[in-house]
This record gives structure tokens, C-alpha cells and sequence, in this order.
């Protein structure tokens, strides 16, 4: 019945761990992470990001591709406030997790050269992404996230665009659009601010005003501030092109309102004082664990002496019980060895006493033995009763005993 019960104890712990490394797994998929931080990111709730990143990183149960997927959405976070020293350095980090994956590893690869390209792009270090692009295998590519294929094809057509190969550039910006239209379609704001630079470079200014009404809608529809005030950005650089003063003017005005709102160096500014908290706080709570832990164990040392005390007493008087018990067994033991000898001893006399019975008193004896009473004694022998408690006297005398019953 216990052994049952002990079963189904075991068997209900096992089926919550399975349970549990499940909810784990599903808890740091990196799909889930990646929209969960994207919304974050598009309501500027960068501390939330940044909170929730940081329980994936120093959760002890988080496997190498946890780890960066979590460093990987701390660098695009920091990138989309343009803090690239902060990006950088989490980049740096997921690389050292995602290698460690080799089941991944061609995708972490891929991914990390096309970060790189992108930062060395932003800061309009064409040479270093010459040198990157180089070593980008087309075929690895498929194994890039849409939104960062799209992103990666962007790039080379703003490399096409700065090499003055403007057709070029437009196939590939439109190759772009068309994965994001298809997967993700929030980031297409950042492909139409392109095309309505390279329309504005190449004088078509019609183009130039579609690509800025569907970049501007896809923006607002999905509430992206950043790429809102990129593709007025992006307007303000059209009207500038075609000599439209007050226009230009007027954009101006809304990107300096804009950019109040997007604050971007302050809220970078802001995230690195919460991660700066986060890990005080971490710190402060290491610290109290350890001062509870030592605590604790101080405790359990003393009642372990405590108990390695009680148990030596305990074994000293058991010690002596069982010494005391010993001898005084030993003492009964030559007691009875003792009373044996004596009872032996009279035995033997008893035994040499009785070969000195005389045939009468034999007769009496064996009388005595079947249960017969003086008188009856006397009858079958024809004695008196008196002679009859004569020889009894006598034989007790000879026989060292005292009664009827020793007899």
C-alpha cells in the first residue's frame, strides 16, 4: 500500500518536470522572444525588453541558444536607438553563446556576418562591407529570418544605388518588399524610405511621393515612431532634392517633434541605468543569499553537533547498561553455577546416603513415593504408625532432607 502511494508520488514529480521543461522550452522559443521584444521595442517599452531579456540571460536553465537569441535581441534593441557601442557589445556576446551551438550553427554564422554588414553599412563604412560581403555564401541565406533576408537585400541595393547602378538598386529594393509583404510587413517602411531616395537621386518625383505614402501608411498602421520619423526623414531629403524650401521646412517641424517623442539617445540612456539597477539589485540579492546560506548552514552545523552529542550519550549509557547487564549476568551465572555445585553436592550425598537405607526404610521410601499416608504405611507393613514416623525421622536425618516432599 505505501510502496504505491511512493510510486504515484514519484511518477506525479516526473510528469510536472516534463511538464515543466516543456512550458521551459516553449517559454524560450526563439520565435516567441523575437515578437514578443519586437512589440516591446514598437511601444517604446524598451525596459520591458530589456527586463525580460535579462531573466532569460541569468536563468541557470538556459541553454547556449537561449542565450543568444536573448543577446541578439538586447543588440537590436540598442540598435534601434542607434546606441551601436551598447549593440555591438551584445552582438559580441551572442556570437560567443551561438557558436557554442553546433546545431545551429551555420544559421548563427550567417546571422552574425549579416549584423556586422549592417552596422558597418550604418556607419557608411562601405569598404569594411565590401570586405563582409565577400565572405556571404548565397545559399546560406534561406536560413536568415525573412525580415533580416529582406534587410540583407536592402543593403545591396543601397550598395547597387551608391554605385550608381539605380536600376539595379530598384530590383533589388523591390525583391525586399516583396518577403516583407508576404512575412512581415511592418519593416516595409524601411525599404520605401530608401526607394524614395534613390527616385529623388534619379529626379522621379512621382515615385518618389508613392514610395513615401506607402512607407508613411505601413508606419502608422503599425505605430512605429522610429520608421515614422524616418519617412518624413527620408521626405525632408525629397523636397530638398526638388528645391521645395517651405516643404522641406515644414517636415523639418514635424521631425523635430518627432524626435521629442522618439528621444532615442535618452532612452538608450535610460536602459543602460536599468541594466546598470538590474544588476545591482542581482548583486545585492547574490549577496543576501550567500549571508542566508551561511546562516543556514550554521545552523545545521549546530544541530548536527548537537546531534553527534545526544548520539555519543546515548551510546555511553548503552555502553554502560551493557556493561552493567554483563556483569551481572556473569554474577548470576556463578550463582548458579554455585547453587548446581550444591544442589550436585547434596545430590551426590543424597545418593550415598541412600545406599545406607535398610531394607525397611527402602520399603518406606518407596511407600512415601506412590502416595501413601503413615496409616496406610503401617497397615501394609503391619507397623504401628509410630515406627512408621520413626523411620521417616531417621531417613530425613540420613538423607539430609527436611520434608515429606523433598523426599
Amino acid at each position: 500500500m505505501h510502496l504505491n502511494i511512493l510510486l504515484k508520488k514519484y511518477l506525479a514529480i516526473i510528469i510536472c518536470v516534463l511538464f515543466a521543461h516543456i512550458g521551459f522550452s516553449a517559454f524560450h522559443n526563439s520565435e516567441i522572444l523575437k515578437e514578443e521584444i519586437a512589440k516591446y521595442n514598437s511601444q517604446g517599452q524598451y525596459n520591458e525588453s530589456i527586463i525580460r531579456l535579462d531573466q532569460i540571460i541569468h536563468d541557470k536553465m538556459s541553454t547556449n541558444y537561449a542565450l543568444y537569441n536573448a543577446y541578439l535581441q538586447k543588440y537590436l534593441t540598442y540598435k534601434s536607438l542607434l546606441n551601436y557601442p551598447q549593440a555591438e557589445e551584445n552582438l559580441n556576446i551572442a556570437e560567443k553563446y551561438g557558436l557554442k551551438n553546433k546545431q545551429h550553427i551555420k544559421e548563427i554564422k550567417t546571422r552574425i556576418l549579416v549584423e556586422r554588414i549592417f552596422i558597418e553599412f550604418d556607419h557608411l563604412r562601405f569598404i569594411e562591407v565590401d570586405q563582409l560581403l565577400k565572405k556571404i555564401v548565397r545559399e546560406d541565406l534561406s536560413t536568415l529570418d525573412p525580415e533580416t533576408h529582406a534587410f540583407f537585400i536592402s543593403v545591396l541595393g543601397t550598395d547597387q544605388a551608391r554605385k550608381k547602378n539605380f536600376e539595379k538598386a530598384i530590383e533589388e529594393y523591390q525583391l525586399a518588399i516583396d518577403i516583407l509583404e508576404k512575412n512581415n510587413p511592418k519593416h516595409l517602411p524601411n525599404i520605401y524610405r530608401k526607394l524614395i531616395n534613390i527616385y529623388s537621386d534619379i529626379g522621379d518625383e512621382e515615385k518618389s511621393m508613392q514610395a513615401f505614402e506607402k512607407g508613411i501608411y505601413y508606419a502608422k498602421k503599425y505605430n512605429m515612431d522610429l520608421y515614422i520619423y524616418n519617412m518624413y526623414d527620408s521626405l525632408s531629403y525629397h523636397y530638398a532634392k526638388f528645391k521645395k524650401w517651405e516643404k522641406a521646412y515644414e517636415t523639418r517641424v514635424i521631425l523635430a517633434e518627432l524626435s521629442t517623442k522618439l528621444d532615442a539617445i535618452n532612452q538608450s540612456g535610460k536602459l543602460q541605468i536599468l541594466e546598470q539597477e538590474i544588476q545591482n539589485n542581482r548583486s545585492n540579492l547574490e549577496i543576501r543569499n550567500q549571508k542566508n546560506i551561511k546562516i543556514f548552514l550554521f545552523i545545521i552545523s549546530f544541530f548536527l553537533i548537537v546531534l553527534i552529542i545526544v548520539i555519543y550519550k546515548l551510546y555511553q549509557t548503552n555502553k554502560e547498561k551493557r556493561i552493567l547487564v554483563e556483569n551481572e549476568n556473569q554474577r548470576m551465572r556463578d550463582k548458579l553455577t554455585e547453587l548446581s555445585n550444591q544442589i550436585s553436592n547434596k545430590n551426590n550425598i543424597s545418593k550415598h546416603n541412600a545406599d545406607r537405607l535398610s531394607e525397611r526404610q527402602t520399603e518406606i521410601v518407596n511407600l512415601v513415593k506412590k502416595g501413601l499416608t503413615n496409616k496406610e504405611i503401617a497397615e501394609q507393613l503391619f507397623i504401628s504408625e509410630n515406627t512408621v514416623k520413626y523411620h521417616l525421622k531417621s531417613i530425613y536425618t540420613l538423607l539430609g532432607i527436611d520434608s515429606r516432599n523433598s523426599l
